[in-house]
């Protein structure tokens, strides 16, 4: 059945002071879909939990459904509301979840914190935050956070695999496809078509860790002992965009309007502008 439910009216409270008017609207006329039907169990969905007796404290957290009914109950983990938290895992009947509408950005937000737990878990969890981490990426394609925490946890995942050279092969391979996704609206800028541009995670200068890093490599005749860059951008964690820098000290550079314009726009998209310099 279809209603507003005492845990709708929960999250609203939560959720007041940054809900959207459409989230709200919707809360407000559709409600949760209380005692849900089994095939409303499937990966990816977002429950909310109550009348549990063995863990109260769970009542009217989160969950993210891992996978189909098994013996009447579904596989649930806690949804993280803080990428710092523990891994949660319980079996819970359908009788005490609650479907609520929840938009795609906050599943997919909620997937990757569940994938950084699985990560903190240890080697054994990795395959499961692997999975977590696609399932965030169905859910938002193209995020640059989300595909920043999946290279890092695919060229980890290489590195422990390395007695299958197969295997950690194919995690290399994934980390470079998600690395060219995640730079791309700096390769494919036009002053750097052509030019060779080396993708991967290293030290660069004035960062205290790797980061995620593109260059355009120097032009020389010998092969330095180190790769040296005429330009070079990294992912920064913080900001969720990427930054060029001084390839010598790390500097941030200042970036034209134009750039930045070019960059948020994407690849692919022209922009034109009139004798005022007006978008158009």
């Amino acid at each position: 059945r279809v209603g507003v439910c005492s845990f709708c009216r929960a999250v609203r409270r939560v959720y007041m002071p940054t809900i959207t008017a459409v989230d709200f609207e919707r809360w407000r006329t559709q409600g949760c879909v209380l005692d849900p039907p089994d095939e409303s169990f499937v990966r990816g969905v977002m429950v909310i939990l109550h009348g549990l007796v063995s863990k109260p404290e769970l009542n009217g957290r989160h969950g993210l459904v891992l996978g189909p009914l098994a013996s009447g109950r579904a596989p649930v983990a806690i949804a993280p509301v803080q990428d710092t938290e523990h891994l949660i895992q319980i079996s819970v009947k359908p009788a005490n979840c609650a479907l609520p509408p929840e938009p795609p950005d906050r599943l997919a937000t909620a997937w990757n914190n569940l994938a950084l737990a699985y990560k903190r878990a240890g080697a054994s969890a990795y395959d499961q935050a692997a999975a977590a981490y696609e399932t965030a990426l169905k859910l938002q394609p193209g995020k640059p956070n989300f595909m920043a925490n999946y290279i890092k946890l695919c060229l980890v995942m290489a590195g422990e695999r390395r007695g299958d050279p197969e295997v950690a092969q194919a995690l290399q391979e994934k980390a470079g496809k998600y690395l060219s996704k995640l730079f791309r609206p700096v390769t494919t800028l036009p002053e750097n078509r052509g030019l060779d541009c080396n993708l991967g995670i290293d030290f660069v200068p004035g960062y205290s860790q790797r980061m995620l890093t593109a260059g355009v490599v120097n032009s020389v005749d010998a092969q330095p002992a180190r790769t040296t860059y005429a330009r070079q951008w990294v992912y920064d964690p913080q900001r969720e965009a990427l930054q060029e820098i001084n390839p010598g000290d790390g500097k941030p550079l200042t970036m034209s309007a134009e750039a930045r314009e070019a960059i948020s726009r994407g690849h692919g998209t022209h922009v034109q502008r009139n004798e005022r310099g007006e978008t158009v």
